[in-house]
Formats: C-alpha cells, structure tokens, sequence
C-alpha cells in the first residue's frame, strides 16, 4: 500500500474527533438529531480548520444508517462507501480548478435526479470563492429552488469575495484558527501513535510554524519524521524547517538594543553562512521585538521604530537582488546611535565609521562597473549653508516624498554610510534650496561630510532632477533624555571626548 501522508491518515472521522470547533460540531450534530437539515451550509475560515473535515462527516452522518448522537458509525454500508469514494451521491468539487458556469451547469443537471444509495445527495465545493460570477450566477438558481434530498457545502478561506446572493441563502458556520496548544496536542497524539519518541520543545515549535492550521502542523511534522524516524528532536526540526534558533534570536536583539553594531553583524554573518531564510529571519526578529514592546515600558518609541523598519525590510527583501547586503544596512541602521546632549569629536566619529566600512567593501565586490564620477558640490554647499533652520518655515516648501526610492538609490551605489544616516531624516524642497534635517546628531555628522552631500546631490539630480544646493542641518531634540552614548563608546573600547 502506497504511503498515507499525515494529514490525511489522522483526518478525524467523527465531530468529537474534531479540534477546536466545538460550537460548529455541537450545532451541526442537533441539527442531524432534529433531523432539520438545511439545504445549504457555508464553512468559512484559515485554511487548515477542519473545514473540509467538517463537511465529509456530515456528509456520512446525515446518510448514516446507525448514527449516534449526531455522528456517523462510519461501519454501515453508507458510511464505508462514502469513506471509500465509491458512491455517486456524495460530490467533492475544487472550485479553483472547476470554476467554469459549465461545471455548475452539469451540478443542477444531476440535481434533478434521484439519488442511488443514500438519503441525501451532497455536494462539497471546496474554495468556493474562486467561482466566476456567470458560474455563481447559476449556482445561485439551484440554492433559490433546491431538491429536497440535496445538500449543498461550500467551503471558502476568503467570506468576502462570495455575493451576498449566495451567503443569504447558506447556513454560515466560521471556524476558528486553533491554537498552539490545540495543535501541540494533537501532535503529540499523532507521534504516540506512529510510536516516535518526541521532545516537548519540538512540538510546541511545529505548533507555532503552523500558525493555527492542524493540516500544514501535519505536514510539517510529516517531513521531520520522515527524516529522522527515531525520534522528532527540536534541533532537527530547526535545520529541517530552516528556522533559526530563539536563542540566536535574543542575541541579536541584544546586540540591536544594546548599539552593538559588529556583534550584531557578526550573528547575521554566521546566519548567511548556513544559508538560512532572511524573511524568516527578518520575521523572526520582528517577533522578538514585538514581544519586547509588550513589557517594556522605556523603550517604546525605539521599539516601535525598529519594528517598523523590519516589517518594511520584508517587503523590500523580496525585490532586491542583493537581500544580504539590504540587511546588513538595516541593521546597522537599528544599531544607530542615538545621540541627545553629547557630541562626538571628529576622531571618536572616524573610529565608529570604521565599522562599517567591511559592509561597504562587500557592495562594492558586486557591483560590474566603478562607480560613476560625481561632481565636486564645494561651491554649492557654502551657498547652502547660507540657509539657517530657523529660516525654514518662513520659505514655501514642499516635503520630499520619495525619500525610500532615494535610500534605494543610494544603496545601489554602494553608500552604506549615506543610506544608514538617512534613516528617520526628512527633506524639503523650495525654489532654491534643498533641506535635509535630521535629528540624529551621529548621522548629521556622516551627512556634512563632503562625500555624502555629493552622493545624495548627484542622486537628487540624477532621478529626480532636482538641482537645488542642498543644506544639512540637525534639529535638536527637546528632551533632555540620559544619553546611551557613553555606554556604547565603552563597551566598543573607543575614547572619547564630551564636547559642550
């Protein structure tokens, strides 16, 4: 006999087997109690529910010639042939696949006809929501004038793409997502039966990847046994599933929050080495950080920052060529300093600038051609630094929208250092002067320097034809906040000097 997979060797057979759909399977088996069947059900809900689950049994227990307590006996004769897919009364439909108003047409065809072996004549269309409008239209007539001895299931991950037609003439049942717990569980019970010594650790983390879908929990634990059969061990669910270690996770969230730029590299580097997913990553981190903003009270604004970033990161790294080095940026970008009262000294801002020239080095290995040549902006720059801040709300100016598409541009080029420095930096722009401000004094030091005025002038011009002299200026924060300098410089090993 060929190969079973999990899912569909542990399907539950009976409503009590079912997990965490206990107010769906209660209505359900009063109904075939009372014997008040409606003539048409819609099961709504993630995928991997019990949907489809839900709808077989009641196809066995509203046919079934012993059934008790609601439920099918699944050992009659009506019971075993639906079971074996031997009985032409009890239809399975793939609306992503028969969507067509032909494949509809050819339902309320058979509907006319008495059934063969069984009371009632059912129809499961599973994806229901994939239907075309002509083949809903024609669906809709046969639920407007059902026969009396067919029974209609639609099954749909997606409510709110079905007309309100069709969902007026359905009893709705949702289903739930089921919890970790609930799948832990049943995880467990699986692995006892399939005799598979299995670690605790293991089963609570294939509950979490599941996210609320006992099927894909299944099938994910179906692939872990099927590597190693002896026993299912958290470590070898983590190289299985390609996920990264929670303990890997904290240390770089450390590293983030604590501004330890080089040793939260050094994790990633580790990381990419082994080929691991950088949206799971990605993903990963945003949910430590999530879980840190739920306890700490001191840090939210920073927390809430960092998250940000990362759930844009996610987006970006499934566009960008070069997902590794996107990564490195943002989270040298996170690592930041963020400085309130103290200032640093042009040597103390050259030693933290060092590290991360390594970043800059790698982009600079991928790139085919060198780098164009820019245009020396001297003159340009002591014409803008003619504009004082407290002139700016005076001028009629317009904020510069494209600010991500310029970072991207940036990055393109190489310019590490450029790109980080503009993180949380706005621009504006008048008739004759460009304005960046920012808040971070680290960051206003990298982008006075003459290469960064240049890289983000020559790009400004390039893309967006904006030829404006640009102006950097650093806006002071009111806060008078401790600042997290101090311990950085320390723990980093580079002497300093608190400028007044």
């Amino acid at each position: 006999m060929s190969y079973i997979a999990l899912y569909r060797k542990y399907r539950p057979l009976t409503f009590d087997d079912m997990i965490g759909q206990k107010s769906v399977t209660r209505i359900l088996k009063n109904q075939i109690k009372s014997g008040k069947i409606s003539h048409a059900y819609l099961f709504s809900g993630t995928r991997g529910t019990g949907k489809t689950s839900a709808a077989k049994i009641f196809s066995r227990a509203i046919n079934c010639l012993d059934p008790h307590d609601g439920e099918p006996c699944n050992e009659c004769a009506v019971c075993k042939s639906i079971l074996e897919n031997n009985t032409a009364d009890v239809i399975e439909m793939d609306a992503a696949s028969n969507n067509s108003v032909e494949n509809i047409r050819q339902i309320r065809q058979e509907v006319v006809y008495a059934t063969i072996d069984v009371k009632y004549r059912v129809y499961i269309i599973d994806e229901v929501h994939m239907l075309t409008p002509s083949a809903f239209n024609a669906l809709l007539k046969t639920l407007e004038e059902p026969p009396a001895n067919v029974v209609f299931i639609l099954a749909t991950t997606e409510q709110h793409k079905i007309p309100v037609t069709i969902l007026s003439r359905c009893l709705k049942f949702d289903f739930n997502r089921l919890s970790e717990e609930e799948i832990a569980t049943r995880i467990r019970y699986v692995l006892e039966q399939e005799n598979i010594p299995y670690e605790e650790e293991a089963c609570r983390y294939i509950a979490k990847l599941a996210d609320g879908a006992v099927r894909d929990a299944l099938s994910i634990l179906d692939r872990c046994i099927s590597e190693n059969k002896d026993a299912l061990k958290y470590e070898e669910v983590l190289k299985i599933v390609g996920a990264i270690d929670s303990k890997v996770i904290e240390d770089i969230v450390e590293s983030i929050l604590n501004y330890k730029t080089n040793e939260a590299l050094n994790h990633i580097d580790v990381l990419l080495e082994k080929g691991k997913d950088l949206r799971k990553l990605c993903s990963q981190l945003t949910e430590a950080f999530l879980n840190r903003l739920l306890v700490d009270e001191n840090n939210k604004e920073r927390l809430i920052d960092i998250i940000n970033r990362l759930s844009k990161l996610d987006s970006d790294l499934r566009m960008t060529s070069n997902p590794s080095i996107l990564l490195k940026a943002t989270i040298v970008g996170l690592c930041s300093i963020s400085v309130d009262n103290t200032q640093l000294s042009d040597s103390s801002l050259q030693e933290i600038i060092k590290k991360i020239e390594n970043l800059e080095e790698e982009i600079k290995k991928l790139k085919e051609a060198p780098p164009k040549k820019t245009t020396v902006l001297s003159q340009e720059v002591k014409q803008a630094e003619k504009v004082s801040l407290t002139n700016i709300e005076e001028m009629p100016i317009t904020e510069f929208k494209e600010i991500e598409e310029l970072k991207k541009n940036i990055i393109e080029q190489g310019k590490l250092k450029v790109y980080s420095a503009l993180a949380g930096a706005s621009i504006y722009i008048s008739d004759n002067q460009t304005i960046l401000i920012t808040q971070n004094e680290f960051a206003y030091k990298l982008l006075k320097m003459e290469e960064s005025i240049q890289v983000i002038s020559n790009t400004l011009k390039e893309k967006y034809q904006i030829m404006n002299p640009l102006l950097i200026e650093l806006q002071k924060k009111d806060e008078t906040k401790v600042s997290k300098l101090e311990s950085l410089l320390k723990e980093n090993q580079i002497n300093y000097t608190s400028i007044d």
